[in-house]
């Protein structure tokens, strides 16, 4: 069920991720390979990804209603 909320959500996600994300491949390049960075990558990279699936489907079941 899509909510306001869920979308807001999906927009701040899309906000912050990329800050996330290239904080983290800076710290691996600074400070080598663990696993916290790497875990960390994966984890927003997957977030980032679902929240564009979510936003592209509101918009294509929006354009459909219409």
């Amino acid at each position: 069920m899509r909510t306001k909320f869920g979308t807001a959500l999906d927009i701040f996600i899309l906000i912050i991720g990329p800050w996330i994300l290239y904080t983290r491949v800076v710290e691996i390049f600074n400070n080598g390979i663990s696993v916290y960075p790497v875990i960390s990558l994966i984890v927003v990279s997957l977030a980032v990804a679902l929240s564009v699936y979510n936003l592209y489907m509101l918009y294509s079941s929006r354009t459909k209603n219409q």
